[in-house]
């Protein structure tokens, strides 16, 4: 085992539906019982080790991607009680009023399916009827999900073949338009979907005020940045690090790749940025950079403590 972080997404309350991967205040706390709180280094802490190189194989920190409301109201309070800090990795397109929509493509899927295959059926009856139907039918017959996203144990077929779908067969723009007709035909508007999604900035300040650590996410989330050009990546990183600029007065240094996805390009650009410290979405070792610090699912500790059933009933994995 080497230095690593635990990667948070999703959680739930009363005020935030429970979807799939999502967590409770109660069940946070009991992973981070798990894991061994004296294991967990302050966010400043482990960046300042992490700079220095001082890092043991034992030490691990808290990491939260994407910004969301129910990590604040849910998590948050936990943390407080535990008198943890965290790494939190915002995206940065919300507080310009733009609509980022891989998490508001989530939010739909929690709030309007009971059952995350319910969505699937949906998805792929929606895409069947659109101008990419052939394209994807196609792609399908050559489609392994045993070895597709393999570092991901978690993920189920279906899983997968969405994914697949979503980021090597689609892309973007024809993703987009699939799942924007989708929603339209359930009378759903996209600005209806960002109520009460992400944190304000005046969250984003307390919690910098607290000693967590905000870093960099992208500007709109994409998840397949590889697939961009460098000059549209550095613009994706670009306006993520001049907004948490503005927002925190001094530059950002933390950042992880959403849905794991980086190349050599965007390492470049980071660095140009000033960017010292990174993380990945998995536990793949091998000789990494400072930016491609390991992350561990907290399906995975909870795999191991509780078997099989656990993980694919709690997985959080990549975002969107």
């Amino acid at each position: 085992m080497q230095p690593h972080g635990i990667m948070f997404h999703y959680f739930h309350d009363h005020r935030h539906p429970a979807g799939q991967g999502s967590l409770s205040a109660d069940e946070l706390a009991e992973l981070i019982r798990l894991i061994d709180p004296d294991r967990i280094l302050a966010a400043r802490e482990w960046l300042k080790l992490a700079l220095a190189g001082t890092l043991e194989k034992h030490h691990l920190c808290l990491t939260f991607d994407d910004n969301l409301c129910c990590q604040y109201d849910v998590a948050r309070p936990v943390l407080q009680e535990l008198g943890l800090t965290a790494f939190w990795f915002v995206p940065t397109a919300g507080m310009r009023g733009e609509l980022a929509r891989p998490d508001l493509y989530r939010k739909f899927r929690v709030k309007y399916f009971d059952e995350i295959n319910d969505f699937y059926e949906a998805f792929f009856r929606a895409l069947a009827t659109s101008d990419h139907a052939d394209l994807a039918e196609q792609a399908l017959r050559e489609f392994h999900h045993s070895t597709y996203l393999a570092e991901f144990p978690f993920y189920s077929e279906a899983d997968r073949r969405f994914r697949y779908v979503r980021d090597e067969v689609l892309g973007p723009q024809h993703y987009n338009s699939v799942m924007d007709s989708l929603i339209g035909s359930m009378g759903i508007k996209l600005e209806d979907l960002a109520d009460n999604l992400w944190m304000k900035p005046d969250d984003l300040r307390r919690l910098h005020a607290e000693g967590h650590v905000i870093g960099l996410h992208t500007h709109t989330h994409p998840t397949r940045i590889t697939y961009l050009p460098p000059e549209q990546q550095l613009r994706e990183y670009r306006d993520n690090y001049m907004c948490l600029m503005s927002l925190l007065g001094e530059p950002p240094v933390a950042v992880a790749h959403p849905c794991n996805s980086y190349n050599r390009n965007t390492l470049a650009i980071l660095r140009r940025l000033g960017v010292r410290i990174g993380f990945r979405s998995d536990m793949v070792y091998s000789e990494h950079s400072k930016l491609e610090f390991a992350r561990r699912d907290p399906a995975n500790i909870l795999h191991e403590v509780r078997g099989a059933s656990a993980m694919h009933e709690t997985h959080t994995g990549p975002a969107a």
